[in-house]
C-alpha cells in the first residue's frame, strides 16, 4: 500500500476476500503500543478490584475471556489491511466488551446500559459496512487499496459523503456528539477496570479508524476538516459542560471521556484543514497534537477511574453527595485522583497541557493563514479549547474537593484505603506520565513523523525548522515548570530541616464563627455547579421539585429538594426515535399472542410464501 510505511507486513494467499494481509507501520504501531499498555494496568487492577465481588467461577472466567478477546479484536482492526478482516476485528471487540461491561449482569441498569451500547456499537457497523460495500462495488478490491481506488475516482461530493458515513460510524464508537448517549451510561454500569480500558482505549479505535481512511483521501479536504473541526469542538464544550454538573463521579468521567475526545478531533480537523490547503506545518501539529493527546487521555483517564473504582471499593457509592472527607482515611488513592485531576484539567507540566499546547498551537499558526474564513475559525475554536480548560479545571476542583476534602457528608461507612496491588497499577500508569512531562519535545517529533508518514505530508526545509522549533518550545516550556517544581520540593526541604528540632503545637484556625464544621454548611456538587447549571440551561435539561421559601415565611418548615440531570441529546433526539419505534411495533404484538395454532399456521403460510416464490422464479 503506497501510503502505508509498513514495517511488518504479513499476507496471505487471495481467497473470495481479496488478500488477508496484517500490516503494521508508524499509526498502528502507536495505537496498538497505547492499547496495550492500558490493557495491561486495567488487567492487573481488574484482579484486586474484582475479588471484592462474591462472583461464580464460571462468570469470573467468562469475564477474562472477554477481556482477552477485546484486546484480541482491536489488535486485528488496527494491524489488518482488509475491510472484511476490519470489520471481524471491530465486532470482536463489540461483542466481547459488551460481555465485559455486563459484569453485574443481575443489576438491571448494567444490563439495560450494556444492551444500549450493543446496539449503537452495531449501527456503527452498519455504517461502516455500507461505506465499504460502497468503495467495492466501484474499486472491486476488498483491501485497503480498494477504498484508495475509490477515493481516486470519486468526486468532491462523494468523498464528502463516504467521509461522514464513516465519521458517523466510528463517531458512535469514538462519542463524538450526538454518537455519544451510550458512554454516560456504560461507564458508571461497568466495572472499574472495564470503565478505565473503554474510556482509556476502545472509544480510540474509533479515533484510529477516522483517521486511517482519512489518509485514503484524495479531495474536499478543506470541508471534511472543517466539519470535523465543528464536530470536536461541539463535543469538547458539551462533554465539559455536562462533566461539570454530574454528581455520580463515574457518569462525570464519562463525559470527560466526550470532552476530550473532542478535543482530539479538532486536532484532526485541523490537520485534514491543512492538507486541503497544503499546509505542512498546520497538518503536523493539527494530527499530532491529536495523537500526543490519544496517549495522553488514556493515561490520564485510565488513572482516574482506577482512583474512582477505589472510592466506590471503600464505599459502596458513586455519588458525589454521600462523600466528602476522605482524604483522611485514603491520603494514597487522593493523591491518585490529584494527578489524574491535574494531569486531565491541562496544567502544566502534566501531558494534557503538552498536547493541548500543540493545538494551540495549529490554532495560532491557521490564524495566519490568508483570507477570512480560516481565521475567524481558528480563533473561535482556540477561544473554545480554553473554555473547555476553564470548565475542565471547575469539574475536577469541584469533583475532588467535593469527594475528598471538608467533613462526610452523610454518615456512609468507608473501609479505608484499598489493598497495594489495587494502586500499583495506579503508579505504572504515573510512569509514562512522568515520560510526556520530562521528554515533550522528543514524543511531538515522533508523533510528526508518524502524522507525516501516515499522510504522506511533504516536509520542506523551512516547515522541518518550524516543527524543530515547536519541540524545542515543548522541552523548555516542560523544564521551566519541572525546575519550579524542584525549587518548591527544595524549600519544602529547607523548610522541614530548620524546623525539625523545634516543638510544634498545631490548633483549629478562626473557623469564621463556626467552632464545630458540620456537614450541612459545606458546598455540595450541585450547588458548587448551580452558576455552570444557570448558564448553560438550555442544553442541561434538569428536572427538580422543590419549594423555594417566601419572605413571608418567618419560620420555614423542613423541605426536600429532588432534581436530576439529564442528557440533551438522549431527551430531545434519542428518546422520541426510540419511543416512536417502540409504540410502532408495539401495535403488532398481537401477532405474538401465545395461541400454538396460529403459530403452526404462520409456519404453513411462510412455506407456502416459499413454494410460491420458488415456482416463479
Amino acid at each position: 500500500m503506497s501510503n502505508l510505511l509498513s514495517v511488518l507486513t504479513v499476507a496471505f494467499a487471495h481467497n473470495m476476500f481479496g488478500e488477508i494481509g496484517f500490516s503494521v507501520d508508524s499509526l498502528s504501531a502507536w495505537f496498538m503500543a497505547i492499547v496495550s499498555f492500558v490493557f495491561i494496568a486495567g488487567a492487573w487492577y481488574g484482579r484486586g478490584y474484582l475479588s471484592h465481588y462474591q462472583q461464580n467461577p464460571l462468570q469470573n472466567r467468562l469475564h477474562w475471556f472477554s477481556v482477552v478477546m477485546t484486546y484480541l479484536g482491536m489488535m486485528i482492526l488496527f494491524s489488518t489491511s482488509n475491510m472484511i478482516m476490519f470489520l471481524v476485528g471491530w465486532e470482536m471487540m463489540a461483542i466481547a466488551s459488551f460481555f465485559a461491561v455486563v459484569f453485574e449482569y443481575d443489576k438491571s441498569v448494567v444490563l439495560k446500559a450494556g444492551i444500549n451500547y450493543f446496539i449503537q456499537s452495531h449501527l456503527a457497523v452498519l455504517l461502516i459496512t455500507a461505506a465499504f460495500g460502497w468503495a467495492y462495488s466501484v474499486s472491486g478490491d476488498l483491501t485497503f487499496n480498494g477504498i484508495a481506488t475509490f477515493m481516486k475516482q470519486a468526486s468532491e461530493g462523494q468523498t464528502i459523503i463516504f467521509m461522514m458515513m464513516l465519521i458517523a460510524g466510528f463517531g458512535f464508537k469514538a462519542g463524538i456528539i450526538p454518537f455519544h448517549s451510550w458512554l454516560p451510561h456504560a461507564h458508571p454500569a461497568a466495572p472499574s477496570h472495564i470503565s478505565a480500558v473503554m474510556s482509556g482505549v476502545i472509544v480510540k479505535a474509533g479515533i484510529y479508524g477516522i483517521i486511517r481512511f482519512a489518509s485514503f483521501m484524495q479531495q474536499a479536504y478543506t470541508e471534511v476538516g472543517v466539519i470535523t473541526l465543528i464536530l470536536g469542538l461541539a463535543s469538547g464544550l458539551y462533554g465539559i459542560v455536562n462533566a461539570a454538573v454530574h454528581r455520580d463521579f463515574k457518569r462525570m468521567l464519562a463525559y470527560c471521556t466526550i470532552e476530550n475526545i473532542g478535543i482530539i478531533t479538532m486536532g484532526i480537523g485541523v490537520g485534514l484543514i491543512g492538507m486541503g490547503r497544503e499546509d505542512a506545518l498546520l497538518s503536523t501539529l493539527g494530527f499530532g497534537g491529536a495523537l500526543l493527546h490519544t496517549l495522553n487521555h488514556a493515561l490520564f483517564k485510565a488513572l482516574l477511574f482506577f482512583g474512582a473504582g477505589n472510592v466506590y471499593t471503600a464505599t459502596h457509592t458513586r455519588n458525589m453527595e454521600e462523600l466528602g472527607g476522605l482524604i483522611s482515611k485514603m491520603p494514597r488513592t487522593a493523591f491518585i485522583f490529584l494527578i489524574g485531576s491535574l494531569a486531565i484539567g491541562g496544567l502544566p507540566p502534566f501531558g494534557g497541557f503538552i498536547s493541548e499546547f500543540v493545538i494551540y498551537g495549529s490554532f495560532l499558526h491557521g490564524f495566519g493563514s490568508e483570507g477570512l474564513g480560516l481565521p475567524v475559525l481558528m480563533v473561535l475554536s482556540g477561544a473554545s479549547l480554553a473554555i473547555i480548560g476553564g470548565i475542565s479545571m471547575l469539574a475536577f476542583t469541584k469533583s475532588f474537593g467535593v469527594i475528598f476534602l471538608g467533613t462526610p457528608r452523610t454518615d456512609k461507612h468507608c473501609s479505608g484505603e484499598v489493598s497495594l496491588g489495587m494502586q500499583l497499577p495506579s503508579y505504572l500508569l504515573m510512569i509514562p506520565m512522568l515520560g510526556v512531562m520530562i521528554f515533550p519535545g522528543l514524543l511531538f517529533e515522533y508523533v510528526s513523523g508518524v502524522a507525516e508518514s501516515t499522510f504522506g505530508i511533504y516536509i520542506g526545509t523551512v516547515a522541518a525548522g518550524h516543527i524543530y522549533d515547536f519541540s524545542v518550545i515543548l522541552t523548555k516550556v516542560s523544564q521551566g515548570f519541572m525546575i519550579f517544581v524542584a525549587v518548591i520540593g527544595m524549600m519544602l526541604v529547607i523548610r522541614n530541616l530548620a524546623i525539625r528540632n523545634r516543638s510544634i503545637s498545631r490548633t483549629n484556625t478562626w473557623g469564621c464563627g463556626y467552632a464545630q464544621p458540620i456537614k450541612g454548611i459545606q458546598y455540595t456538587s450541585k450547588s458548587f455547579a448551580r452558576t455552570l447549571v444557570d448558564l448553560f440551561r438550555v442544553i442541561l435539561p434538569n428536572s427538580s421539585r422543590y419549594k423555594a421559601i417566601t419572605t413571608e415565611e418567618i419560620f420555614p418548615k423542613d423541605r426536600s429538594h429532588i432534581s436530576s440531570d439529564g442528557d440533551f441529546w438522549e431527551e430531545k433526539l434519542i428518546d422520541p426515535v426510540t419511543n416512536g419505534i417502540g409504540l410502532t411495533l408495539g401495535k403488532f404484538q398481537f401477532i405474538q399472542n401465545g395461541d400454538l395454532q396460529r403459530y403452526i399456521v404462520y409456519g404453513l403460510g411462510y412455506i407456502l410464501l416459499l413454494v410460491a416464490s420458488a415456482t416463479l422464479l
